[in-house]
């Protein structure tokens, strides 16, 4: 997602095309659209790629930024929405959102801006897919297009290629028997499991269970994962270890096709993302966020 963003820069500056860069370094806890980190580029036409949160604050901002351009020069500004403060923004989201302004032009510093912002950007939670199903593929595209890197694994060649995941970090075709050959699961990693069948699931999720995955989660039903909590209890696992699982997966949208399950997949691990990055904060008093508490999974 953002080294499409950032690679569109590139082109631009290498094509003598001048930029602004726009990039929120502070904002307030509540309220503003966007949080620090979030960037986006304007060019001498005042068209602009990325985004500092939409509506009148980024139209402002990028009005702005076309100014500065046209001069070559750097800049900042803090944008308050209050409602007090708002009736020049058109936004009453409540808080301040200070931004930078920097001009990108065909040299070396600009370059390195640019290198910065990429390696700042880089994702740092990995996503790691076993079974590489229908809806494995249709998931796999939707977390490449929100920012995490996949890693899929499959013991069918006829699944698990690059043909199939052409966006994907690593593929992997091996049985599913030995996961720490191959990949060493962190506590910023997150694993969904969809294999073939029952058999394979417990293989997979039994192995992840001692790994530090900050999220796991099962597809399936509530009986298939009802069966699979069992037989993992025998195998001595603790309640609250069982409890931490996500099974079934996926946020109740009452999703059917493929493409479907994968949002409401996706949904719930930018859910988890959120909350471990500690962005905006997500009620208690939720629906969500009570289910998931129902069924003893700590947010």
């Amino acid at each position: 997602m953002f080294d499409n963003i950032i690679s569109k820069a590139f082109e631009c500056i290498e094509a003598n095309e001048d930029l602004e860069l726009v990039k929120i370094v502070k904002s307030s806890a509540t309220g503003t659209p966007r949080k620090e980190g979030a960037f986006m580029f304007v060019d001498t036409n005042g068209e602009s790629f990325g985004t500092v949160g939409g509506g009148n604050i980024e139209y402002q901002a990028t009005l702005y930024a076309k100014s500065l351009l046209m001069e070559k020069k750097d800049g900042e500004k803090v944008y308050n929405l209050s409602q007090k403060e708002a009736e020049n923004i058109g936004m009453v989201c409540g808080g301040e959102s200070h931004m930078q302004f920097i001009y990108l032009t065909n040299d070396e510093r600009s370059r390195e801006i640019l290198d910065t912002l990429k390696e700042a950007n880089k994702s740092k939670n990995i996503v790691y897919i076993f079974g590489a199903g229908h809806v494995s593929m249709e998931l796999a595209k939707v977390l490449h297009y929100v920012g995490f890197e996949t890693v899929i694994w499959d013991d069918r060649i006829d699944f698990a290629n690059t043909t199939r995941f052409p966006d994907s970090k690593k593929v992997i075709c091996k049985s599913y028997d030995n996961v720490k050959s191959e990949i060493n699961i962190t506590n910023n990693d997150f694993v969904v499991i969809m294999t073939r069948g029952h058999v394979y699931d417990y293989i997979v999720e039994k192995q992840v269970l001692d790994t530090d995955a900050y999220y796991i989660g099962v597809i399936g039903s509530t009986n298939k994962n009802k069966v699979l909590r069992e037989k993992l209890q025998i195998d001595g696992y603790s309640e609250e270890r069982i409890n931490g699982v996500c099974a079934p997966i996926g946020i109740p949208i009452a999703a059917d096709t493929p493409e479907e399950i994968a949002i409401s997949i996706a949904s719930e691990i930018i859910l988890f993302r959120s909350r471990m990055e500690n962005r905006r904060k997500v009620s208690d008093d939720n629906e969500i966020v009570k289910l998931y508490k129902k069924r003893g999974i700590k947010l």
